[in-house]
């Protein structure tokens, strides 16, 4: 079976892949979210992790859309269309998704500065959790990996809310 990961660029390579999301000063350049970002609906109601608020679609890069939605797809079809299976999952709860800043404790941009990363659950699922709710939830694993993104719940420094279209070598 061949490696759908392959698919995405590496990390280092996401500039090229995605453009550079970069402006003026080192901000967020406008004209590049008007050409590279999409917005994604969600199967089933998306609230914010962070505040409660209802979240109506997922902006993403567009070169990840179809992906993501091809995710999302297959995680409603294995809950069987039952938004409280969705729930205890923990797919609900949006964390984010494009959101320009440099990676966590790092000088270079985040691969949500890009686009090509998610975010769900950040309460059961958080960075150096060693035990993220995720790594009990095969559906949704088996949905992301089909679609080859990388879930951040498998590295030495958990970050087990985070899948990204973007491999780390």
């Amino acid at each position: 079976m061949a490696d759908l990961s392959k698919r995405w660029p590496t990390q280092v390579n996401a500039a090229a892949f995605y453009g550079d999301p970069c402006g003026r000063n080192a901000q967020a350049s406008p004209k590049w979210e008007r050409q590279n970002l999409a917005l994604i609906p969600c199967p089933w109601p998306l609230v914010t992790a962070w505040n409660g608020g209802t979240v109506k679609s997922i902006r993403i890069h567009r070169h990840c859309a179809e992906s993501l939605s091809a995710v999302l797809d297959a995680i409603w079809k294995a809950a069987a269309g039952d938004l409280e299976i969705v729930r205890a999952w923990g797919m609900h709860l949006y964390g984010g998704g494009y959101y320009f800043r440099p990676a966590r404790g790092e000088s270079w941009l985040s691969m949500h500065a890009y686009g090509c990363a998610v975010d769900f659950d950040p309460a059961r699922n958080g960075w150096k959790n060693p035990r993220p709710n995720f790594a009990s939830v095969p559906a949704v694993l088996e949905a992301f990996a089909a679609e080859g993104w990388i879930w951040g719940g498998s590295w030495a420094k958990k970050d087990g809310m985070h899948w990204q279209a973007a491999r780390t070598k």
